[in-house]
């Protein structure tokens, strides 16, 4: 059995109410691979405050860990980064 790399993703959504459900659509896609799923924001400042981040740990092949990548970046005023560990 190939061991997938584990791979953490940091996803800063600058605004909610217009991409977060953009956000949303890809997650449910890639559901069976997310493990874990942070979503940080500031609360004495949740209202009026537009920005979100979300913390996801994904477990996966390189392929499928690019394509998810991709299909966030396409998202306009959406950013996101990544780290791999290798088991």
């Amino acid at each position: 059995m190939e061991t997938s790399a584990i791979w953490i993703f940091g996803v800063l959504i600058h605004d909610k109410e217009k991409e977060d459900g953009c956000v949303q659509k890809i997650l449910v896609r890639y559901a069976d691979s997310i493990k874990t799923r942070l979503d940080l924001f500031n609360v004495e400042h949740w209202e009026g405050h537009p920005h979100g981040l979300l913390l996801i740990q994904v477990i996966g092949s390189e392929e499928e860990m690019d394509l998810f990548e991709k299909e966030i970046y396409m998202i306009e005023g959406v950013e996101i980064q990544h780290m791999m560990f290798e088991p």
